[in-house]
């Protein structure tokens, strides 16, 4: 019972922000359709299809940056609150209106907002979490995200076809159910306020909680980097190049479900997702407890080789969908060993005033991986060489994996003395 029973010493907030996250994904049926959306409804080709996909990302480029800036800055919970609100809004509207290329306008501006309470939501988590529970409330964050998106792949690949505007309903729907959650049961100063009603899991005299660390005035975080935190910036380009292969299981992934098996491809896409939902339900705290003393360098090592493994095997078995289950098994061992080092990584290297900006600066540095791997292969897709798109995102995530051994080298011998990253946390 110790799997689940390591789950008990969060706060009400950290449990609230995880069950928001499980019902909005109940519903997330359009984002991850995004690429059949263009490729199969409008019928572009793959380098259009990446080509448009990757506009989209630029211009949620500086929803990062702004979104980092702003959770640094003001409420964070308001953030989320008037993000999720015009969310809602535009996906009301896109259901009830003839569906279109305008929709596809709409659809962006949504994602605009959704990017900008990115980092937000991540900071969130992390003030509302006692100290030393870092990986233990991202990873309940994480496994509640995919309780909820088990049955929606499946549910948005049966309605892709005829019945696409009820996905942009349901979607609404789930996240306005969420923001009520997080109206209701998060408060930004929860942990501290738990924290004064008992004498328990108190944090120690000398250490400073995040709600007195907070300074909104603070500024230059990438200068602050460069003088006193330079394994961070290591982690941040290892962790881009790891976005920019993951972001193929939404890109070409589906595209090539769609080539090899035509309109059964949606379909297979679907199951697929919901089987890796399901195993990260399962395996999530299975593994967050066999990896627990382990360094926050060895799971990304450990999770980008596991993600070039994964690759590897739809490399040689494209065509043939028992292997497709073999290969999304070893690629969500890789996702959740990686997701249990980010945000604690970030978490324990970062100041609290800063947490936000980082979060934003990762996800930037994702989203220009991502873009760029997706148009690159896409290229190899138009030319009916999908082998060597899966080669050229493979190489993408080597150089990510030797970036993650250079940075567990530079951790391993780098002085304990310099503010904010110690070894012994990293």
């Amino acid at each position: 019972m110790k799997i689940l029973t390591q789950y008990k010493g969060l706060t009400r907030a950290n449990y609230a922000l995880a069950i928001g996250r499980m019902v909005t994904n109940m519903g997330a049926m359009i984002m991850p359709m995004l690429t059949l959306i263009l490729n199969q409804k409008f019928g572009l080709s793959a380098s259009k299809t990446a080509l448009w996909i990757m506009l989209a990302g630029l211009i949620n480029l500086p929803a990062n940056l702004i979104g980092g800036q702003l959770a640094d800055r003001i409420s964070k919970k308001a953030m989320i609150i008037a993000c999720d609100l015009v969310s809602i809004t535009i996906y009301l509207i896109c259901g009830v209106k003839a569906f279109n290329f305008a929709s596809f306008i709409m659809i962006m501006v949504a994602s605009f907002f959704q990017t900008i309470e990115g980092p937000a939501y991540s900071a969130l988590v992390a003030l509302v979490t006692p100290p030393g529970k870092e990986d233990k409330a991202f990873s309940i964050q994480y496994m509640g995200a995919n309780v909820g998106f088990i049955l929606a792949p499946i549910i948005g690949g049966f309605l892709f076809n005829n019945y696409l505007w009820l996905c942009f309903i349901i979607d609404a729907v789930t996240i306005a159910m969420s923001t009520v959650l997080i109206i209701l049961f998060v408060d930004e100063k929860g942990y501290q306020t738990e924290e004064a009603e008992t004498t328990t899991n108190k944090a120690p005299a000398t250490q400073v909680t995040p709600a007195t660390q907070i300074n909104p005035a603070a500024k230059g975080f990438i200068s602050m980097l460069i003088k006193t935190n330079k394994p961070v910036i290591l982690f941040m380009l290892a962790f881009a190049l790891y976005e920019g292969g993951y972001s193929q299981f939404s890109y070409l992934m589906p595209i090539d479900f769609a080539k090899y098996h035509g309109d059964m491809g949606a379909t297979i896409y679907g199951t697929v997702m919901s089987v890796s939902c399901f195993l990260v339900v399962i395996l999530t705290p299975i593994i967050t407890q066999i990896v627990e003393s382990r360094s926050n360098q060895w799971k990304l090592v450990a999770g980008v080789a596991a993600q070039i493994l994964s690759f590897g095997v739809f490399l040689v078995s494209l065509g043939h969908i028992p292997a497709y289950y073999i290969a999304i098994a070893i690629f969500i061992v890789g996702e959740i060993l990686t997701m249990l080092c980010f945000s604690p990584y970030i978490v324990q290297a970062v100041g609290p005033e800063y947490r936000g900006r980082a979060f934003g600066w990762v996800s930037f540095l994702g989203a220009v991986a991502s873009g760029y791997v997706m148009w690159y292969s896409g290229r190899y897709v138009d030319a009916n060489d999908d082998r060597n798109a899966w080669i050229f995102t493979i190489v993408i995530c080597v150089v990510a994996l030797a970036l993650s051994i250079l940075l567990d080298f530079v951790t391993k011998t780098r002085p304990q003395t310099e503010k904010g990253c110690p070894n012994s946390q990293l």
